[in-house]
């Protein structure tokens, strides 16, 4: 059974015991399955979607990347995804 997220479960999981307060973006947040005082929520959103990532990195210092596709897969989520980010938090600080 493939499991998908581990990277994104890592990255929370040491940024919450590096004592940070986290706010994860995920396209189906009930799969994070943690429980932790500074996990201040989980947003439910399409990476693909510029206005909720717009919206998902307003009030944040920092932004963490985890995005993933099978190796073969054809779609540009990681490209497009990540140009989302880079663009919300330019003009977020721009």
């Amino acid at each position: 059974m493939e499991q998908r997220g581990g990277t994104g479960r890592q990255l929370v999981t040491q940024a919450l015991e590096n004592g940070h307060n986290v706010i994860a973006f995920a396209r189906n947040p009930e799969k994070l399955e943690l429980n932790h005082l500074n996990l201040i929520r989980v947003a439910k959103g399409d990476v693909l979607d510029f206005a909720v990532v717009e919206q998902a990195v307003q009030g944040q210092d920092a932004v963490l990347c985890a995005l993933g596709t099978p190796a073969m897969s054809k779609k540009r989520l990681r490209a497009n995804g990540t140009q989302n980010i880079i663009h919300a938090m330019e003009k977020k600080h721009g």
